[in-house]
């Protein structure tokens, strides 16, 4: 399936994307049935030690923050680093002379002290950053020849900026109109995004690097702060991974989590979410055991090796999600239905999880790590009978399956 036929290609999204009444996906009157449906996919994860708390590298980026596991992920290799005294400052803007030096250190580059490409406004804390930068075809000054160098990065240009350094400005231009419009077509806001760097944010959107905020807006003009740019790296190195490492990954899922269940979930199928939708396979694998692990796989049976994600309400034909629908309505008389085969379950699957509640569920799944809270008090229900425990099998399923491909040389 090519990118032009993705479900979220067909049509515009409806205004109203799933207005979730307290259990997400499903209801309360037919979780049981919802079990059965899904039971098959993965079995209950048994009890397991939370990961204990790391020291924080920097005494104002506490484990809480959103961008915490960014960030000591990137300090730790030495890409950034914090002020004289020691703090991070994860809230203050990234001029665009650190923008250069980061991007130089993240991608191993050697700074240069060529003045084949130079700008005026340059003095020595960065010049061979930003002139290596400018020479890797990172970065870019001003009509004018300056760079101003202590001017903040907006989130707009940061975007443009991940894209060429990861060697993907060509696939960005690549994209149609049409296909960057439809990208960019869940944040209010997208009108605001300048025309020259729409095609670099749909493509960074489109690779889970960036989601909007909580009004879902992308504020292309905003100053990106430090915790955001570390965020933004730190998902481009995992995309980075997933794609050297696709068949591996493939082949964990499938040997250790779908195949034992006789599953009609593959490991590609989850992949292809990631690719298309930027949804984590991590946070796919977790979600998909909290709704499946509490069923039995015998009497959920063939009613689930057929309808998968058969979960998804219905909301009539002339939907993007009706057009996915093989039009069975069949659980309990209720108002759902199922989907023809698994491929086309798995992407609805994927496309709820991306633009549900207005893109609520992107932010709390692409955060790092993903905070499971904000996402089940809107998916589960913060009120309904046994959310806490809800909120900690989702992360002790993480947890789980973090272990399992890290002893498998495999990040998830």
């Amino acid at each position: 399936m090519t990118f032009a036929q993705r479900p979220e290609c067909l049509a515009a999204p409806p205004t109203y994307l799933f207005p979730d009444k307290g259990r997400g996906m499903k209801k309360s009157t037919t979780r049981s049935a919802t079990i059965l449906l899904l039971a098959t996919l993965i079995l209950m994860v048994t009890t397991i030690a939370p990961r204990p708390v790391m020291a924080s590298t920097f005494p104002d980026v506490s484990p809480s923050n959103p961008a915490y596991v960014a960030i000591e992920a990137l300090a730790a290799r030495g890409v950034i680093s914090g002020t004289v005294d020691g703090y991070f400052k994860p809230d203050s803007p990234v001029t665009r002379g650190q923008t250069a030096k980061i991007l130089v250190g993240w991608k191993k580059v050697n700074p240069s002290s060529s003045t084949q490409i130079a700008f005026r406004d340059l003095d020595a804390t960065y010049v061979q950053y930003v002139q290596t930068a400018a020479a890797q075809g990172w970065m870019q000054g001003y009509p004018d020849g300056s760079f101003k160098p202590y001017t903040s990065l907006t989130r707009e240009q940061m975007a443009v900026v991940v894209v060429r350094s990861l060697g993907k400005e060509a696939d960005a231009k690549a994209l149609a109109a049409s296909q960057v419009d439809s990208s960019l077509r869940a944040f209010s806001d997208c009108g605001s995004i300048s025309s020259t760097a729409r095609p670099y944010v749909a493509f960074a959107v489109n690779w889970g690097l960036f989601s909007g905020d909580k009004n879902g807006r992308f504020n292309p003009t905003n100053a990106i702060t430090r915790a955001q740019f570390c965020l933004v790296l730190y998902r481009a190195d995992q995309r980075v991974s997933l794609t050297a490492n696709r068949a591996a990954l493939a082949a964990f899922m499938d040997t250790h989590l779908f195949k034992p269940r006789n599953s009609p979930i593959t490991g590609e199928m989850v992949l292809q979410n990631t690719e298309w939708y930027g949804i984590p396979p991590i946070v796919q694998l977790v979600i998909m055991t909290a709704e499946t692990g509490l069923g039995d796989p015998k009497s959920g049976g063939e009613l689930a090796r057929h309808n998968n994600f058969g979960c998804l309400r219905y909301h009539g034909a002339n939907t993007v999600w009706g057009e996915l629908s093989d039009g069975k309505i069949w659980v309990a008389g209720a108002d759902w239905y199922s989907f023809p085969t698994p491929q086309i379950g798995m992407v609805a699957f994927g496309r709820y999880l991306k633009v549900g509640m207005n893109g609520h569920y992107l932010r709390c799944l692409t955060a790092g790590p993903p905070d499971w809270r904000s996402f089940a008090e809107v998916y589960y229900g913060q009120n309904v009978s046994g959310f806490e425990g809800y909120v900690v099998k989702l992360k002790e399923y993480e947890d789980k399956y973090r272990a399992m491909a890290a002893q498998h040389g495999l990040t998830l």
